[in-house]
């Protein structure tokens, strides 16, 4: 049997159903390269007992799918992911390739930045639109800034996701995104547009923070992972909520409120 099981942000967050199908696994890989976690340390101590490994890309990914899935004919494999274990789809090629050899697989889902996001902000969930990763590929950011635009134009919430490069010990910051979203900006419709900066969220460090664009990069934020919301149009109790639950400064939230802004 093959286990998909989503980790969270940090290790409170598991589910019990989650520790019950990890007590179970003959084998366990621990995907540390598609996002930060927070308690790697108590994840070992949870599985020492057993057959474990802390996989990188080369592990999950490309010849080593067929090897997982043919350990998981014989054995209760589980692959541990930060996260949601399929909200990205990095690893639905391992789900697909299992299903085919007629191999079972179970998903055990874990709590998302996609619903994290919204919940601790207080923007409405229903309003998100596309959501987009900024890349240091710079040549990638008109691409990001383009479906940003989109997103305004209906009205529409965009999430986004700030790149991060594990395996390079290299994460993208939200000052660097800011950066590169105001020189990217040729419409020049965001540094004067209230955003907000989510830094390790569900952490027990977490920081959230709302202001204008231009001044996002302004704040001391504790280490990635960082991400981006650009709200489209705002409900009043959004307004509210930005004020109350991320800080947007007393002189933003009026004009805001006022429809100045």
């Amino acid at each position: 049997m093959l286990i998909l099981i989503g980790l969270g942000m940090k290790f409170d967050d598991l589910t019990l159903q989650a520790v019950d199908y990890i007590r179970g696994a003959d084998v366990v890989y621990i995907d540390t390269y598609t996002n930060i976690y927070e308690d790697y340390s108590k994840l070992i101590e949870l599985v020492k007992s057993k057959k474990y490994k802390l996989a990188g890309r080369n592990d999950l990914e490309g010849d080593s799918i067929s090897r997982i899935v043919e350990e998981a004919s014989r054995w209760n494999v589980a692959i541990l992911v930060p996260g949601d274990p399929l909200i990205a789809t990095t690893h639905e090629a391992l789900r697909v390739e299992a299903v085919r050899k007629g191999v079972k697989v179970v998903v055990v889902n874990g709590l998302s930045i996609a619903t994290l996001a919204f919940s601790r902000t207080g923007l409405h969930f229903y309003k998100l639109g596309r959501t987009i990763t900024l890349t240091y590929n710079r040549e990638s950011a008109e691409y990001v800034v383009n479906a940003i635009y989109d997103n305004i134009s209906r009205g529409l919430h965009t999430l986004v996701l700030l790149d991060i490069k594990v395996e390079e010990s290299k994460a993208m910051s939200i000052p660097e995104a800011v950066e590169i979203l105001l020189e990217s900006d040729k419409k020049g419709v965001l540094g004067e547009r209230v955003a907000v900066g989510i830094a390790r969220l569900g952490f027990s460090n977490e920081f959230i923070v709302a202001d204008l664009t231009e001044n996002l990069g302004n704040y001391a934020y504790p280490p990635p992972p960082h991400s981006i919301i650009i709200p489209g149009d705002l409900h009043f109790m959004e307004i509210e909520s930005l004020r109350y639950n991320c800080r947007l400064p007393i002189g933003v939230y009026e004009k805001l409120a006022g429809g100045r802004i």
